[in-house]
């Protein structure tokens, strides 16, 4: 499931040959820092996902993690969720708003259960 999302949030439904064979705009090749950047932002939303409700010690560690990642919105390093989203072109505060009202809908129906 959240590989469907990434993909929807990273690809676009439609590519310009100049975006798709040239160097500039959105291409498919990568370079190393973005390749990292995407990883790291990637794991969080894995993280999220996989570890929503664990009762497993390291599970609830990495899912609160990622939560306070996502959360954080300084950019006083490198690999903040803000830099990270603005530098892959992503809105961070959208994102984060979608990200955190997920696992807020997720906690109440918990809740309510």
């Amino acid at each position: 499931m959240y590989d469907d999302f990434l993909a929807r949030i990273i690809e676009p439904d439609a590519y310009l040959p100049s975006q798709f064979f040239g160097n500039r705009g959105l291409s498919r090749q990568l370079d190393g820092e973005k390749k990292l950047m995407l990883a790291i932002l990637k794991d969080a939303v894995e993280c999220l996902e996989k570890y929503r409700g664990t009762k497993n010690t390291i599970g609830k560690g990495l899912y609160q993690n990622a939560l306070e990642w996502v959360g954080d919105e300084s950019t006083g390093w490198p690999f903040s969720f803000n830099n990270i989203c603005d530098l892959l072109g992503f809105d961070p505060d959208y994102l984060r708003e979608f990200l955190l009202k997920r696992e807020q809908g997720q906690k109440s129906k918990f809740i309510s259960s």
